[in-house]
């Protein structure tokens, strides 16, 4: 009978000890996070940071940035065919090499300028790539070559066929917009945004750009802001939910940090940010943002399978998000990364 007692406390106790576990495992148990993050074929170039990207006929273009190894600037360009996985060598910008410059998109034509070279002197001049010719020009300097033109760390973005280029440090952080047309070759200046910006991001949906993050005076601009262009200079820039991680009843919610050098892109009508940093400090959590609803949704992080950074190069072709190059610290990468956001934590999501 000793026996038998002794093997029913030691039950008794282990299902204790159970029941205890499972009280304890539902105060700490992690939500799975939708989204899968994969490897694919390494960066064409060297390690770089605060390079620029575009996207055109589903092939993206990676231009210039900056590598740690010798202080050097760079000035070529990669194209990446994401259908066949590789990356060939296009004709090189044939600006100054540069760093922290823009891009953006109009009428299958990239554009790229600003930034800073080699000595950190500010630039303003622009170039118009055509892929069919695999052939630069160049076209009018930024804010129509005015004095304060020359700046880095601009925020650009295509929305409905127009490019726009604006925010940016020229001596001091800015919040002035302007619209490039290609036909006259010239800059408008159109409604500025709300608040300076340096190192901000923004991603585009519909018909409206979403304008995320930045620094101003060593402090991160915590408002995200809609520009719509039809609505310019009446009602152009709409503030959206700011990202302090607090409702308006001061509840905590669910909200990507602000941040500076972020990386972003579209995918079938919703916004992901992914990456960046805070005082140095790099990031590799990514975030869905939902216009309709002006929620953020936390999605599988980069860091679960690569080096978090900033200063990455990003970009959404087809239903997919890619991320190559960056920097953490004095590292840099050449790393090409593809987020499936129907994807399952890392595994090969769609066939991938």
């Amino acid at each position: 009978m000793k026996k038998i007692s002794f093997v029913l406390s030691i039950g008794s106790i282990a299902l204790l000890a159970l029941m205890l576990a499972a009280c304890g495992s539902d105060s700490t148990t992690t939500t799975t996070k939708k989204g899968s993050w994969d490897k694919k074929a390494d960066f064409g170039g060297i390690t770089r940071g605060n390079a620029v990207g575009f996207v055109i006929d589903n092939k993206a273009y990676v231009v210039g940035g900056y590598n740690a190894d010798g202080n050097k600037r760079l000035n070529d360009m990669w194209q990446y065919d994401a259908t066949a996985n590789s990356w060939i060598k296009r004709a090189d910008f044939p600006g100054t090499a540069r760093s922290q410059a823009v891009a953006f998109v109009i009428g299958g034509k990239g554009y790229v300028g600003t930034g800073l070279d080699d000595a950190s002197n500010r630039l303003k001049d622009f170039y118009e790539y055509n892929p069919a010719t695999n052939l630069w020009t160049k076209i009018a300097d930024f804010a129509d070559g005015t004095t304060f033109g020359a700046r880095y760390g601009c925020v650009a973005f295509s929305v409905s066929n127009r490019g726009f280029v604006g925010a940016g440090y020229n001596g001091n952080a800015q919040s002035d917009l302007w619209e490039y047309l290609p036909g006259t070759n010239t800059w408008v200046q159109r409604a500025s945004l709300s608040a300076k910006r340096v190192n901000a991001a923004a991603f585009v949906i519909d018909n409206a750009a979403y304008v995320i993050g930045g620094t101003n005076n060593n402090t991160t601009v915590k408002n995200v802001e809609k520009y719509v262009p039809v609505a310019d200079a009446s009602g152009a820039w709409e503030q959206k939910a700011q990202l302090t991680q607090r409702d308006k009843n001061g509840n905590t919610i669910a909200q990507p940090l602000s941040r500076d050098f972020a990386g972003t892109f579209t995918i079938d009508g919703l916004g992901y940010i992914t990456t960046g940093s805070v005082g140095g400090a790099a990031f590799g959590d990514t975030w869905q943002y939902n216009p309709v609803t002006d929620v953020w949704v936390e999605y599988y992080s980069l860091s679960k399978e690569a080096s978090s950074r900033d200063g990455a190069v990003t970009f959404a072709i087809g239903n997919f998000g890619y991320i190559t190059t960056g920097r953490s610290g004095s590292s840099r990468f050449d790393d090409t990364w593809v987020f499936d956001p129907l994807g399952d934590e890392g595994t090969n999501g769609n066939g991938l």
